[in-house]
Order: C-alpha cells, then sequence, then structure tokens
C-alpha cells in the first residue's frame, strides 16, 4: 500500500507527543497490511467530510484519508 502525505497530516504529525507518534508509526503499519484490520476501526465518514474514511489512532484521535487509486491512499488529516 502506497501512501501519500497531506502538508496538513505531516504539521500535526510533527506535534504529537512522543507516544503518540510512535502509536501513529504502528497503526500506519497495520494500515499497510491490511487496511480494515479491526483494531484500526476504520469507517466512512459522513457530513462534511463525506468521501472520506477515517481509522483511529486512540480515543481521541483519528486518521482520515482518501482512496487515490486501489493500492494508494492521501492521509488527510489527524
Amino acid at each position: 500500500m502506497e501512501i501519500e502525505l497531506s502538508s496538513n497530516f505531516l504539521r500535526k504529525a510533527k506535534k504529537l507527543p512522543r507516544k503518540e507518534r510512535m502509536l501513529l508509526s504502528q497503526k500506519v503499519d497495520i494500515f499497510r497490511s491490511n487496511p480494515s484490520d479491526p483494531r484500526l476501526k476504520t469507517h466512512p465518514l459522513t457530513g462534511k467530510l463525506k468521501g472520506l474514511l477515517s481509522f483511529s489512532l486512540n480515543y481521541s484521535k483519528r486518521i482520515t484519508f482518501l482512496y487515490i487509486e486501489p493500492n494508494k491512499v492521501l492521509f488527510f488529516d489527524i
């Protein structure tokens, strides 16, 4: 799975505390191997964010993304 990162995603990822950055790395590895892994809680969004999907980083943060191609995604935001 190829992953592209938006500038907004990169800016917010740099501001995460160290433990959350480590968790982000683990979750991205899981996402690369299986985007629908139950540990990620991947789901489509509704409302203003309709058309995007997200997965959970922890209880208070999520990663929003969009499939650009069948095997390529763009991470938008944290």
